[in-house]
């Protein structure tokens, strides 16, 4: 208790007293602006956010993973319908906005990480900018108005990527459990990022290796590896004994894989389901339409799947996306290529809800990743090496899945914690560079902060 009592009173002299001020500042703003969709929550959640609140329901109600009347339950990955139970648990009620409470809580910690990443990167000016983003971003905030799986990855990616260069700077192996426990974590919120958490692993190793020799380097990246899996594997034994099969996590990447590789849609999830609608329901609906929302689309990618009918659900939706993959690049090869730069221009090009998707905010958010990519300019001018590669393997890797099966600018959330800090970078080195009346160079921008 001594040592924290410590480290709360060297925070004015590590941050000073106004960088703090204002950081409160701006978490105060982010929760207010939480709070307004906490009580006027999204008007009409899409199919992902109904499914986790009825995960999260039968968890705390009956005990059980989606239940009998639930179809392929394992199709949503249940880092957040477990953390939303327990709030449930917690509080005495299964009521959505108790959920929501959470996630604006959580997205509340989330500004404070992002800061610190920033600072690390830019200096407190960087940090508090990149902070403010977190805060008043729409996306984060719509996805608070819902009940989904991102809000607790936007805390737990960018911890975890903190917590890997802090930890490549100590002495003590163990520091390597920190990055692994809160990928796994992040996993199992999302579980494309089990691929970044195992890169991590890999880049655990070469660091070490480098500065302390192979067998040092295998130790840190076996820490981490142990850390990664400790939240992981109960849930994959779980899935051995109810799906008779190894799932690490989810059994949603058939689905996602079928969606993306469908080239008549252009591999675009809401016109995928409004051709299955039309298919199997007879029914004509606009891909962006409320009523096209209200589908069940459980039904319709069951009747798909019944092609297979000895194949579990979600194996046999995969194998009719390599399928389509198969037959649409053969066919059409220049047009595939095109869909998925198209499908990788729509991951990035907007955000979620109404705003970022309008002209002005795809305007704001194309400038967001233009600075963000202007930030990785600046780590390599300035060498430095490996906050570079610890920031952009989560986006590329995650982009390079979108790429692959389904890029919706979902897939984008979560790794704009990471694009805010850079793009935070970047600014602070132009106003850097604008204040001291000489010509820019990278050594302009803030050194790192330890």
């Amino acid at each position: 208790m001594t040592a924290v009592a410590d480290r709360i009173r060297a925070l004015p002299e590590r941050y000073g007293r106004r960088t703090l001020a204002s950081l409160a500042a701006i978490v105060l703003l982010g929760l207010v602006v939480r709070a307004y969709v906490v009580v006027e929550p999204v008007a009409h959640p899409g199919d992902d956010s109904r499914a986790y609140y009825a995960l999260s329901k039968s968890l705390y109600e009956e005990g059980s993973y989606g239940g009998p009347t639930f179809d392929d339950s394992s199709d949503w990955s249940p880092g957040a319908p477990l953390l939303y139970a327990a709030s449930f648990y917690a509080t005495g009620g299964a009521r959505e906005g108790t959920a929501r409470i959470v996630e604006a809580l959580l997205g509340a910690a989330a500004i404070v990480v992002v800061f610190l990443l920033g600072r690390r990167l830019g200096g407190c000016g960087a940090g508090l900018l990149a902070a403010f983003a977190v805060a008043v971003y729409p996306p984060f905030i719509h996805s608070t108005g819902e009940l989904m799986s991102e809000p607790p990855a936007i805390l737990t990616l960018p911890a975890a990527v903190l917590a890997f260069l802090w930890a490549s700077e100590q002495e003590r192996m163990r520091a390597w459990l920190v990055p692994g426990f809160l990928f796994g974590l992040t996993a199992m919120f999302r579980p494309e990022y089990l691929l970044v958490g195992g890169a991590f692993v890999v880049l655990a190793a070469i660091r070490v290796g480098i500065e302390r020799g192979w067998k040092p380097g295998l130790a840190g990246a076996g820490l981490l590896l142990l850390a990664l899996a400790l939240p992981i594997v109960p849930w994959t034994v779980r899935n051995a004994v109810v799906l008779d099969r190894l799932v690490p996590i989810s059994t949603g990447g058939g689905k996602a894989l079928y969606v993306g590789t469908f080239l008549p849609a252009d591999g675009e999830y809401q016109r995928v389901k409004a051709m299955l609608v039309k298919r199997y329901q007879h029914r004509v609906l606009d891909p962006n339409s409320a009523a096209l929302e209200a589908v069940d689309p459980t039904p319709l990618f069951d009747r798909v799947a019944e092609r297979y009918p000895d194949l579990p659900r979600d194996s046999a939706l995969g194998k009719i996306g390599k399928q389509n993959f198969s037959k649409y690049f053969d066919e059409d090869p220049v047009g595939y290529a095109a869909m998925t730069v198209r499908k990788v221009g729509r991951m990035w090009d907007s955000g979620v809800g109404e705003t970022m998707s309008s002209t002005a905010g795809r305007v704001v958010q194309i400038l967001l990743v233009v600075l963000g990519l202007a930030g990785f300019v600046l780590l390599g001018l300035r060498r430095r090496w490996w906050e570079l590669v610890a920031l952009a393997t989560p986006i590329a890797l995650v982009t390079v899945v979108g790429a692959v099966s389904l890029a919706a600018p979902r897939r984008n959330e979560v790794l704009m914690t990471l694009v805010f800090p850079l793009a935070a970078m970047t600014l602070a080195s132009l106003a850097a560079a604008i204040s001291s009346g000489r010509e820019w160079s990278p050594e302009q921008a803030s050194s790192p902060q330890s």
